[in-house]
Protein backbone atom coordinates (compact mmCIF):
# COMPACT_ATOMS: atom_id res chain seq x y z
CA UNK A 1 0.00 0.00 0.00
CA UNK A 2 1.48 3.25 -0.92
CA UNK A 3 2.66 5.88 2.22
CA UNK A 4 2.74 9.23 0.78
CA UNK A 5 3.37 10.47 4.33
CA UNK A 6 6.89 7.85 3.61
CA UNK A 7 7.66 8.99 0.60
CA UNK A 8 7.95 12.71 1.56
CA UNK A 9 10.07 12.08 4.08
CA UNK A 10 12.28 10.16 2.34
CA UNK A 11 12.35 13.42 0.30
CA UNK A 12 13.01 15.78 2.68
CA UNK A 13 13.13 19.61 1.58
CA UNK A 14 14.47 19.54 -1.73
CA UNK A 15 17.46 21.31 -2.48
CA UNK A 16 18.78 24.03 -5.06
CA UNK A 17 15.84 24.86 -7.06
CA UNK A 18 13.92 21.79 -7.33
CA UNK A 19 9.53 22.51 -6.82
CA UNK A 20 8.33 21.69 -3.58
CA UNK A 21 4.96 19.46 -3.70
CA UNK A 22 1.73 21.69 -3.48
CA UNK A 23 -1.80 21.34 -4.35
CA UNK A 24 -1.04 20.42 -7.74
CA UNK A 25 1.05 17.66 -6.82
CA UNK A 26 -1.56 16.13 -4.39
CA UNK A 27 -4.16 16.12 -6.82
CA UNK A 28 -2.13 14.13 -8.94
CA UNK A 29 -1.48 11.64 -6.01
CA UNK A 30 -4.94 11.46 -5.81
CA UNK A 31 -5.30 10.27 -9.37
CA UNK A 32 -2.25 8.21 -9.00
CA UNK A 33 -4.33 6.02 -6.15
CA UNK A 34 -7.08 5.50 -8.14
CA UNK A 35 -5.03 3.05 -10.20
CA UNK A 36 -3.65 0.27 -10.70
CA UNK A 37 -0.14 0.20 -11.38
CA UNK A 38 1.75 -2.80 -10.89
CA UNK A 39 3.90 -3.58 -13.63
CA UNK A 40 3.08 -0.43 -15.82
CA UNK A 41 5.67 0.94 -17.77
CA UNK A 42 5.67 4.85 -16.07
CA UNK A 43 7.61 8.15 -16.79
CA UNK A 44 7.33 10.84 -14.68
CA UNK A 45 8.98 13.80 -17.10
CA UNK A 46 9.65 16.57 -15.05
CA UNK A 47 9.96 14.35 -12.07
CA UNK A 48 11.40 17.38 -9.66
CA UNK A 49 11.48 15.54 -6.48
CA UNK A 50 9.90 12.42 -7.56
CA UNK A 51 7.27 12.28 -5.40
CA UNK A 52 4.81 11.35 -8.10
CA UNK A 53 7.58 8.98 -9.83
CA UNK A 54 8.51 6.87 -6.23
CA UNK A 55 4.93 7.03 -5.29
CA UNK A 56 4.28 4.73 -8.70
CA UNK A 57 7.49 2.59 -7.84
CA UNK A 58 5.54 1.98 -4.52
CA UNK A 59 2.64 0.76 -5.98
CA UNK A 60 4.53 -1.87 -8.39
CA UNK A 61 5.16 0.20 -11.30
CA UNK A 62 8.36 0.47 -13.38
CA UNK A 63 9.25 4.14 -13.24
CA UNK A 64 11.92 6.20 -15.49
CA UNK A 65 11.79 9.25 -13.51
CA UNK A 66 13.34 12.51 -16.24
CA UNK A 67 14.19 16.10 -15.52
CA UNK A 68 16.10 18.43 -17.31
CA UNK A 69 17.61 19.23 -13.78
CA UNK A 70 20.74 17.46 -12.77
CA UNK A 71 19.90 18.33 -8.58
CA UNK A 72 15.90 17.03 -9.14
CA UNK A 73 17.30 13.95 -10.50
CA UNK A 74 19.52 13.18 -7.39
CA UNK A 75 16.93 14.48 -4.94
CA UNK A 76 14.76 11.69 -6.54
CA UNK A 77 16.98 9.02 -7.20
CA UNK A 78 18.63 9.79 -2.90
CA UNK A 79 14.92 9.40 -1.99
CA UNK A 80 14.19 6.05 -3.63
CA UNK A 81 17.68 4.72 -1.89
CA UNK A 82 16.00 5.35 1.22
CA UNK A 83 12.68 3.79 0.19
CA UNK A 84 14.61 1.08 -1.27
CA UNK A 85 12.98 1.84 -4.48
CA UNK A 86 14.23 1.52 -8.43
CA UNK A 87 14.00 4.23 -10.47
CA UNK A 88 15.58 4.77 -13.74
CA UNK A 89 16.80 8.30 -13.88
CA UNK A 90 17.18 10.24 -17.44
CA UNK A 91 18.29 13.75 -17.52
CA UNK A 92 16.12 15.22 -20.39
CA UNK A 93 14.50 18.51 -21.60
CA UNK A 94 10.81 17.06 -22.28
CA UNK A 95 10.84 14.08 -24.21
CA UNK A 96 14.40 15.21 -25.60
CA UNK A 97 16.93 12.50 -24.29
CA UNK A 98 13.52 9.77 -24.11
CA UNK A 99 13.55 6.63 -26.48
CA UNK A 100 11.14 4.56 -24.79
CA UNK A 101 7.44 3.98 -24.90
CA UNK A 102 5.26 3.77 -21.66
CA UNK A 103 2.18 3.07 -20.73
CA UNK A 104 1.51 5.70 -18.69
CA UNK A 105 3.47 9.56 -18.59
CA UNK A 106 3.02 11.57 -15.79
CA UNK A 107 3.64 15.29 -16.50
CA UNK A 108 3.30 18.14 -13.82
CA UNK A 109 4.56 20.83 -15.85
CA UNK A 110 5.84 24.25 -15.00
CA UNK A 111 2.49 26.37 -15.46
CA UNK A 112 2.37 29.92 -14.18
CA UNK A 113 2.02 32.33 -17.34
CA UNK A 114 5.26 34.69 -17.25
CA UNK A 115 6.84 36.85 -19.76
CA UNK A 116 9.99 34.84 -19.13
CA UNK A 117 11.84 31.94 -17.21
CA UNK A 118 13.29 33.08 -13.98
CA UNK A 119 12.64 29.76 -11.85
CA UNK A 120 12.23 26.95 -14.33
CA UNK A 121 10.18 25.29 -11.68
CA UNK A 122 6.74 26.96 -11.76
CA UNK A 123 7.05 29.62 -14.99
CA UNK A 124 5.34 28.33 -18.08
CA UNK A 125 6.21 31.38 -20.37
CA UNK A 126 3.51 32.72 -22.46
CA UNK A 127 -0.33 31.77 -21.04
CA UNK A 128 1.69 29.04 -19.02
CA UNK A 129 2.12 26.96 -22.16
CA UNK A 130 6.09 26.78 -22.86
CA UNK A 131 6.30 23.16 -22.25
CA UNK A 132 3.28 22.20 -22.29
CA UNK A 133 2.31 22.56 -25.62
CA UNK A 134 6.02 20.78 -26.82
CA UNK A 135 5.15 17.87 -24.30
CA UNK A 136 1.84 17.46 -26.02
CA UNK A 137 3.16 17.36 -29.33
CA UNK A 138 5.46 14.87 -28.76
CA UNK A 139 3.69 12.21 -26.53
CA UNK A 140 2.11 9.96 -28.94
CA UNK A 141 5.06 8.28 -30.11
CA UNK A 142 6.40 7.79 -26.23
CA UNK A 143 3.34 6.13 -25.48
CA UNK A 144 2.84 2.27 -25.83
CA UNK A 145 -0.62 0.78 -27.45
CA UNK A 146 -3.22 1.90 -25.55
CA UNK A 147 -0.87 3.90 -23.50
CA UNK A 148 -1.45 7.60 -21.97
CA UNK A 149 -0.18 10.96 -19.96
CA UNK A 150 -1.65 12.30 -16.92
CA UNK A 151 -1.24 15.88 -17.29
CA UNK A 152 -2.06 18.96 -14.72
CA UNK A 153 -3.52 22.33 -15.91
CA UNK A 154 -4.57 25.06 -14.41
CA UNK A 155 -7.43 27.41 -15.38
CA UNK A 156 -4.50 30.10 -15.90
CA UNK A 157 -3.47 28.00 -18.79
CA UNK A 158 -6.74 28.14 -20.36
CA UNK A 159 -7.33 24.58 -20.60
CA UNK A 160 -10.15 24.80 -23.71
CA UNK A 161 -7.41 26.06 -25.80
CA UNK A 162 -5.01 23.82 -25.40
CA UNK A 163 -7.32 20.97 -26.00
CA UNK A 164 -8.56 22.41 -29.17
CA UNK A 165 -4.86 23.48 -30.13
CA UNK A 166 -4.24 19.08 -30.23
CA UNK A 167 -7.09 17.98 -32.24
CA UNK A 168 -4.89 14.85 -32.75
CA UNK A 169 -5.60 13.72 -28.65
CA UNK A 170 -8.39 13.00 -26.73
CA UNK A 171 -8.40 14.61 -23.35
CA UNK A 172 -10.86 13.41 -20.60
CA UNK A 173 -10.88 14.94 -17.03
CA UNK A 174 -9.29 12.59 -14.01
CA UNK A 175 -9.82 15.37 -11.06
CA UNK A 176 -10.21 19.03 -10.30
CA UNK A 177 -9.72 20.76 -7.44
CA UNK A 178 -10.61 24.66 -7.09
CA UNK A 179 -8.18 26.60 -5.05
CA UNK A 180 -8.38 30.56 -4.30
CA UNK A 181 -6.92 32.08 -7.46
CA UNK A 182 -7.36 29.01 -9.84
CA UNK A 183 -8.75 25.65 -10.71
CA UNK A 184 -6.52 22.72 -11.09
CA UNK A 185 -7.49 19.65 -13.80
CA UNK A 186 -5.72 16.85 -14.11
CA UNK A 187 -6.34 15.44 -17.91
CA UNK A 188 -6.60 12.14 -18.98
CA UNK A 189 -4.53 12.51 -22.99
CA UNK A 190 -4.55 9.91 -25.57
CA UNK A 191 -3.99 9.71 -29.05
CA UNK A 192 -7.53 9.89 -31.04
CA UNK A 193 -8.13 5.94 -33.01
CA UNK A 194 -7.54 6.34 -36.48
CA UNK A 195 -10.97 5.61 -38.01
CA UNK A 196 -11.14 3.21 -40.98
Amino acid sequence: MPNIREILGAIGKPSGNVYTPSDDTFLMIDVLNTLSLSDKEVLDLGTGPGVLGLLCAQMGARVTVADIDDVALENATTAARRLNLTVKALRSDVFSDVTARFDIVLFNPPYLPSDGTRDRAVDGGIGGRCLLDRFLTELPVHLKKDGYALLLLSSLNNPPAVIDSHPELSFSEAASRSLFFEKLHVLLCKPRKLSS
